[in-house]
This record gives structure tokens, C-alpha cells and sequence, in this order.
């Protein structure tokens, strides 16, 4: 992995670990599928204004190629911002992201059965670790009865897995804007029938920040790092990538100690530490260049 790509990693997991913080306080005034639909939507117009800005052409040449997009929009976008939602709703912030970031253990597995990646001594020791530190800072939801926040974070966790080893495995030949445009679409009608089914049943009241924590969604904790994002996936491999993620709940505990005033426990610290070692695994070791092949080329 360059330094580059593992650089443009870590400034993705910062700006996902915030963006939990920034969907709470949105939270605090929208529904669950106001804040969705309001942030995927408003993301992939503005991304639509961007391309037609760049002569980036948003058509597909394959009509299959939009299916894929608008399938893998569905679960790694839509499915997964529902869900992490959802969490942030019956959990603290800080605790939801931890719980949400089992992602990069599905992703790992998936990827070996799907892309046929090898899961090599790094990647299981990575694994291992970050396996080991979510345990410790979710038992402390689950002990205390509190299951539901759990439930909704792995099943983000699982979606977002299907929908990132899917697009990976479906080859899509096209600019990260194009591929992050039609993810959003997709998810943004996901959301909508979601409204449509529960509307609102009390009165709209918006302060400062809520209005801060949806616009932070839309421009960096969307546009931006599904831009990066999408990017990362056509460089390297789908593996490594899902297990920088660990380091997603790391600034988020971070962000919500400092904006919310969640102060993490010994075990959260003593489980944070397990998962920053793993996440470091990927950034200090590259991957072989069979590896990276098997991602960029084709099983």
C-alpha cells in the first residue's frame, strides 16, 4: 500500500469516527429517515452539480454497471446509514461506532469467499485484535440489557460489508464520482420509502446543531469521504482496506469525549487500544503484490 493510500485511509476514518458525533446531534432534531434521506440526497445532488462542473459524464456505458452501483448503493450506503442510525439512537456515540466497526471482520471473511483473497498472517492477526477490543467495549451494552443498539451496529456493520466486497467483486469501470453518485441515488430511495412509511408525528424544531451536524453529513462525512473512499477501493484491496476502518471507532470515542462529553470507561480504553493495533497492522504492512492483483484485475 502507498503512503498515499494509507494517508488518504486515515483521513477517511477521521472523517467517518466525527461523522457519528455529527449524525447524533442531527439526530436530536430529525428523524432517522429525514437525516438520511436529507444527507444521502442532498449528497448525491451536490455531487451531480460537481460532475456536471467537471464535464464528468454521469451515463454508464453498461446498463448492468447501474444495477451493480444501485445494489451495492443499497447496502453499503443506504442499509448501512440506516442501521448506524438507528444505533446512535440506543446507544451513546462513542459505543455505537466501536459496535458498528465489526465491519472490516466481515469484510475480510467475505472478501475470501467472494474476491478469494487470501487471508494472510497480517490480516489475521488484524482481525484478531480488533475482534478482541470490540468484544471488550461492547460487552458493557450487551451485559447491561441495552441489546438493541448492539443489533442495529452489527447489522450496519454486515451491510456496509456486502455492499463495499460487492462492488469490489462487480468491476465497475468508472470515476469515483460517478460510482459514489449512483450509490447515493440508491440509497437515498432506500431512505425514502423508509419516510414514506413513518412520517414525522411531531412537530419539526431545528437548532444550530442539528443544522451543523447534518451539513458536517452531507459535505465530509458523505461527499467527501465516500470520494476518497471509492476511490481507495479501485488502488487497493478490499481487505486491507476494511480493517484501516479500525481505526473509525478510535476518533469517534475521540470526537464524542470532546464534543459530547462521553468519557470513555477502562475497558473502552483498554479495548481502544486493541483495535489502534490492529488498524496499524494494514497501514505499516503492504500487501503482496498478489494480493493487490487479485483486487485490481480479477480473481
Amino acid at each position: 500500500m502507498r503512503l498515499a493510500d494509507r494517508g488518504a485511509l486515515v483521513l477517511v476514518a477521521l472523517l467517518w469516527g466525527v461523522n457519528f458525533v455529527a449524525a447524533k446531534a442531527a439526530l436530536g432534531a430529525f428523524t432517522l429517515w429525514e437525516l438520511r434521506v436529507v444527507t444521502f440526497g442532498g449528497a448525491a445532488l451536490l455531487l451531480t452539480v460537481i460532475a456536471i462542473w467537471k464535464r464528468t459524464p454521469l451515463r454508464l456505458q453498461r446498463r448492468a454497471d447501474v444495477v451493480r452501483l444501485l445494489i451495492a448503493g443499497a447496502f453499503g450506503i443506504g442499509g448501512f446509514g440506516v442501521f448506524s442510525a438507528l444505533a446512535l439512537l440506543h446507544t451513546t456515540a462513542g459505543r455505537a461506532t466501536i459496535c458498528v466497526y465489526t465491519m472490516p471482520i466481515w469484510v475480510v471473511l467475505l472478501a475470501r469467499f467472494v474476491l478469494a483473497e487470501p487471508i494472510t498472517r497480517s490480516k489475521a492477526l488484524a482481525v484478531s485484535l480488533g475482534g478482541a477490543g470490540l468484544a471488550v467495549l461492547a460487552w458493557p451494552l450487551i451485559s447491561g440489557g441495552a441489546w438493541l443498539g448492539p443489533l442495529a451496529a452489527v447489522a450496519a456493520a454486515v451491510s456496509w460489508a456486502l455492499g463495499t466486497v460487492y462492488l469490489t467483486h462487480s468491476r465497475v469501470d468508472a470515476p469515483p464520482i460517478v460510482i459514489t453518485t449512483w450509490q447515493l441515488v440508491a440509497a437515498t430511495v432506500v431512505c425514502l420509502v423508509g419516510l414514506l412509511l413513518s412520517p414525522r408525528d411531531t412537530p419539526l424544531v431545528i437548532d444550530g446543531t442539528a443544522i451543523l451536524g447534518l451539513l458536517y453529513n452531507i459535505l465530509l462525512g458523505t461527499v467527501a469521504a465516500y470520494l476518497i473512499w471509492f476511490g481507495l477501493l479501485r488502488r487497493i484491496s478490499a481487505g486491507a482496506a476494511g480493517i484501516g476502518m479500525l481505526l473509525v471507532p478510535v476518533f469517534g470515542v475521540i470526537a464524542s469525549a470532546a464534543f459530547l462529553g462521553e468519557i470513555p470507561t477502562l475497558p473502552d480504553i483498554g479495548g481502544l487500544v486493541l483495535i489502534f493495533s490492529a488498524a496499524a497492522i494494514p497501514l505499516i504492512s503492504p500487501d503482496s503484490p498478489k494480493g493487490e492483483a487479485s483486487t485490481q484485475h480479477g480473481p
